[in-house]
């Protein structure tokens, strides 16, 4: 089985065609490099098996479920899909604690036990906890942003 499957993909901006007739499949338990030349829809497609945008066409299925085809698309927030920018996308004025901790509904104590958990699952030493963004490896704060 596959866990990712994309058939027949496409989408465009205004008169622009970002992604022409993609189908793609990534099997269970493998990686998949996506690779080209700037412009050539790479984010786009990334975004869509997110869920951040939508095909104008075409149909997406992860683990045998659709997440969308003609009839219907299924949000990011459904998706149980990670997806971290190039850039990070991390408060410069937050330390990675408070980065990290931004979104949890959580308060105090709690709080602080979540962010280390976060820290923790992501492999960020937790003397990180209040550094700068600008003091991190591109690759910590993209885990940062994972977190």
């Amino acid at each position: 089985m596959n866990a990712l499957e994309l058939h027949s993909i496409c989408k465009s901006y205004g008169a622009h065609q970002a992604l022409e007739s993609i189908n793609l499949s990534v099997p269970t338990g493998s990686r998949t490099v996506i690779v080209g030349p700037s412009g050539s829809g790479k984010t786009t497609l990334l975004r869509m098996i997110a869920g951040f945008e939508f095909p104008d066409a075409g149909r997406l299925s992860l683990n045998g479920q659709t997440l969308v085809d003609d009839t219907h698309e299924v949000p990011a927030h459904q998706r149980q899909i990670g997806y971290v920018p190039q850039d990070g996308a991390l408060f410069p004025h937050m330390t990675v604690a408070a980065n990290i901790g931004f979104g949890l509904s959580t308060k105090g104590g709690a709080k602080q036990e979540r962010i280390a958990e976060l820290m923790d699952r992501v492999a960020l030493d937790a003397n990180m906890a209040n550094r700068w963004p600008h003091e991190l490896s591109g690759g910590q704060q993209q885990r940062v942003a994972l977190a």
